[in-house]
C-alpha cells in the first residue's frame, strides 16, 4: 500500500487463511480490508470516492497485491490519482472492460454500517445486491453500466427539458425503446439471483439464531407489476412534470421481515446484525454456486453491536461454510486473538497502530 488512508508506504503478508488485524481506532486496520477489496472489486469498503483514499498530501495513492486462485498465482494492481483517474492492471496489463475483471478475484465484506446502509433506503440495499450479482454473471454487470447509462441520458433530457419547456415524445420513446431490453434482463437476473439468494439466508439465520425466529428476503420490483415500456408511458407525464425517471430498476428493493413484520421495525441491535451476517453468508454461498471461487472474507469490527455469543456463533459458521481467507479486525487484540484462536484455524494477527504494523503473531 503507497499512499493509501493512513499509510505512507507498507506491505503485508498473510500466509494463513485466518488473518486478525487489532488496534485502535483509526489505526489502520479497515484500510487493510480497503486495500483488498479495492483489488478485488476496484472500490473501497467505506466511502464511494476513489479520492477520499489518497493520503492527506499527496497526489496519488497504489496498491499491489499478489493473488492465488485455483492453484493460479496474478499480480494485480490499482492506481488512482485525482484528475488522470483510476488504472487496474493483471499481471503487467491494463484491463479495458470492467466485466472481464469484477468476479475473477470475489469478495464477501461486513462492515458496521451495514446495518445503517440496509435500513436506510433502497439505494443501499440495491448496491449489495449489484456488487454480489455482478461478481457472478458477467452479462449483469454490463447490463447494469448500459442501463445507468441510458438512465442518466433520460434523465438529463427530462430535467433540461424542464428547464427550457420542450418536451419531445419522440425523443422519450427513443430513450425508453433502448432502456427497455437492459431493465427486462435486469428484472429477469434479479429476481432468479434473490431467489436463490433467499434460500441461503434463511438457512443461515436459522443456524445464527438458532432456529427461533422466522425471517424472509423479498425481491421488489415495479417491473412485477407490468412491462418496463407500459409502466413508463403511463408515468411519463409525472416524469415531464418532476424532470426526473420514476419508473425503472432504479427503484428496486430488497425487503426484510421478521415474523412477517418489517426487520427494522422489530428487530433488535443483535437480531439486524444477525440478518446482516446472514445475507453475507448468503452473497457468500451465492457465488460459489456459480463461480466455484472462494472469495475472500472482510469482517470489519465484528463486534460493533454484537454479543459474543452471536459473533462466535457467526465465526464457527463461517469457517464451516467457507474455504477461502477470513480477514477480521477489533479494536481488542486479547478479544481477537481469543475469537479466532478459537476458529481452531491456523491464524495471523497483526497489532497496527497509526498506519504502521507494531507486531505480527502466527
Amino acid at each position: 500500500m503507497v499512499q493509501f488512508r493512513n499509510y505512507h508506504s507498507e506491505e503485508l503478508s498473510f500466509s494463513h487463511r485466518i488473518v486478525g488485524i487489532g488496534g485502535p481506532n483509526g489505526a489502520g486496520k479497515t484500510s487493510v480490508l480497503d486495500a483488498i477489496h479495492f483489488l478485488t472489486v476496484t472500490r473501497g469498503l467505506v466511502s464511494s470516492t476513489d479520492r477520499s483514499y489518497v493520503k492527506k498530501g499527496t497526489d496519488f495513492f497504489r496498491l499491489e497485491g499478489g493473488f492465488y486462485i485455483e492453484g493460479e498465482a496474478y499480480e494485480l494492481a490499482v492506481k488512482y490519482q485525482p484528475g488522470k483517474g483510476k488504472t487496474i492492471e493483471i499481471d503487467g496489463e491494463k484491463v479495458k472492460k470492467l466485466s472481464d475483471y469484477i468476479g475473477k478475484f470475489p469478495v464477501v465484506s461486513m462492515i458496521p454500517q451495514d446495518i445503517d446502509n440496509l435500513l436506510a433506503g433502497s439505494r443501499e440495499r440495491r448496491r449489495v445486491l449489484d456488487l454480489g450479482f455482478s461478481q457472478i454473471d458477467k452479462r449483469y454487470l454490463d447490463h447494469l453500466l448500459v442501463y445507468r447509462k441510458l438512465l442518466r441520458q433520460r434523465n438529463a433530457y427530462l430535467k433540461e427539458s424542464l428547464k427550457n419547456g420542450q418536451f419531445e415524445t419522440r425523443m422519450m420513446d427513443t430513450f425508453d425503446e433502448r432502456i427497455a431490453p437492459y431493465a427486462r434482463a435486469l428484472f429477469q437476473l434479479r429476481t432468479e439471483y434473490t431467489a436463490e439468494l433467499g434460500s441461503y439466508f434463511n438457512e443461515f439465520y436459522r443456524e445464527i439464531s438458532g432456529g427461533k425466529e422466522e425471517i424472509s428476503l423479498e425481491y421488489q420490483s415495479q417491473l412485477a407489476g407490468g412491462d418496463y415500456l407500459d409502466l413508463v408511458r403511463k408515468n411519463r407525464e409525472r416524469d415531464r412534470v418532476m424532470g426526473r425517471s420514476h419508473v425503472g430498476l432504479h427503484k428496486d428493493d430488497l425487503a426484510m421481515s421478521l415474523l412477517a413484520e418489517k426487520l427494522r421495525d422489530v428487530a433488535s441491535q443483535g437480531q439486524l446484525k444477525s440478518g446482516v451476517l446472514s445475507l453475507k453468508l448468503a452473497l457468500h454461498r451465492l457465488i460459489v454456486s456459480h463461480t466455484q471461487k472462494q472469495p475472500v472474507f472482510l469482517i470489519d469490527d465484528l463486534f460493533d453491536r454484537l454479543d459474543e455469543k452471536r459473533a462466535g456463533a457467526f465465526l464457527r459458521v463461517t469457517k464451516e461454510q467457507t474455504e477461502g481467507q477470513i480477514f477480521i479486525t477489533d479494536t481488542n487484540i486479547k478479544r481477537l486473538r481469543q475469537s479466532v484462536a478459537g476458529m481452531n484455524e491456523k491464524f495471523t494477527i497483526f497489532s497496527i497502530d497509526k498506519g504502521k504494523v507494531l507486531e505480527v503473531t502466527d
